[in-house]
């Protein structure tokens, strides 16, 4: 069973209190805790064997917790007193776990669909089993934190969209939560964009946290939520590299990004080579892109431009004229206007592509 954030905590503070090294490893023997700890151990066949009973490997005692899918604590050392220290530990998380269950359980089944880990024969199933209404029209935000998230974001969020036979949050990571918004006519186009705006407000004022936001298109069956949720983590891939002082991406709105992100890394460098290279170097300087940038994102009204740069209209028309008269596009009609951002663009996507290799 997928271990949530909540529930590690809890884990945490239980093998903290032991005076010697502890692990919880997953099934794989891959290190859960210490989350600073990214190693991982071979287990012995006797221990999957037995799990549940204390078993000495060399300078280490382990033992299963019990799991849906099997953990395993490990403790240095192998004296009577680890092996009883590591049968304590186990009983109380536990105990732990078996509390959880109850809301793991559906946590875990909308985890499952989320992720597109069944198929939907058995999601028909799980709708039934915990009640959730297979065919109904839903969006997915994703919320991506880039600091470490907090036991207490998933019962805020979960307090803020007052969950209800529509609305489902679960854990989809160690730093993300995925939110299931029951979309009805009210909720489409900018509505939904404001629910994403209120949660990162709410996230910032609680925890101090930046957050992420990326929203998928709206699906209506249970059967492709897992479509929704690729969507609003590739919005936030795109719209990082496309759009880095923002924070909200709507997949929907971003289809000439979408559009760019497909087109090979050749083609795209070649393009973009044939307006920013050598020759250019000089003229598109960091105060001209900015420039270019601020003139863009005023829709090519020069007035507002020069305002928002504190420069002076005829300023900004001589910038515009030297860049026509180099490059041959005149930013002030709009058809050369979607040219030039094109390429740039594409530049901008070169950029991160290198910077990620």
């Amino acid at each position: 069973m997928y271990l949530n954030q909540h529930v590690l905590v809890k884990i945490s503070l239980i093998i903290s209190q032991v005076s010697m090294p502890v692990l919880l490893l997953d099934h794989n023997g891959q290190v859960i805790l210490p989350e600073s700890n990214d190693k991982s151990l071979t287990l012995p066949e006797q221990l999957l064997a037995d799990p549940y009973k204390p078993y000495v490997n060399g300078a280490f005692t382990l033992i299963g917790l019990n799991d849906v899918e099997p953990k395993f604590l490990c403790f240095e050392g192998n004296s009577p007193e680890v092996e009883s220290c590591a049968k304590l530990c186990a009983q109380l998380i536990n105990l732990i776990l078996k509390d959880d269950k109850g809301v793991a359980s559906i946590d875990n089944s909308v985890r499952m669909i989320l992720e597109g880990e069944i198929d939907e024969s058995e999601i028909e199933a799980l709708s039934a089993e915990q009640h959730i209404a297979f065919n109904d029209s839903r969006r997915v935000l994703y919320t991506l934190f880039t600091d470490s998230s907090s036991e207490n974001v998933v019962s805020v969020i979960r307090d803020m969209f007052r969950e209800g036979d529509a609305d489902y949050v679960c854990e989809v990571g160690r730093h993300a939560v995925a939110i299931i918004k029951h979309i009805n006519e009210d909720l489409e186009g900018a509505e939904i964009e404001q629910y994403a705006m209120a949660l990162q407000n709410t996230l910032l004022t609680e925890f101090g946290a930046t957050a992420y936001i990326g929203i998928g298109e709206t699906k209506h069956s249970l059967s492709k939520l897992h479509e929704s949720l690729n969507e609003a983590r590739k919005a936030i891939s795109i719209g990082r590299t496309f759009h880095p002082k923002e924070q909200i991406f709507n997949y929907s709105k971003m289809v000439l990004e979408r559009f760019l992100a497909d087109i090979p890394d050749e083609t795209a460098s070649a393009f973009h080579q044939t307006l920013f290279n050598k020759k250019t170097t000089k003229l598109f300087s960091e105060e001209m892109m900015n420039t270019i940038e601020t003139f863009f994102d005023n829709s090519l009204n020069l007035s507002e431009t020069a305002r928002k740069l504190y420069i002076h209209r005829n300023t900004l028309v001589y910038r515009l004229d030297k860049i026509q008269k180099t490059v041959g596009l005149d930013l002030r009609a709009f058809d050369e206007a979607v040219t030039f951002k094109l390429l740039m663009l594409m530049g901008k996507l070169r950029k991160d592509k290198k910077s990620r290799n």
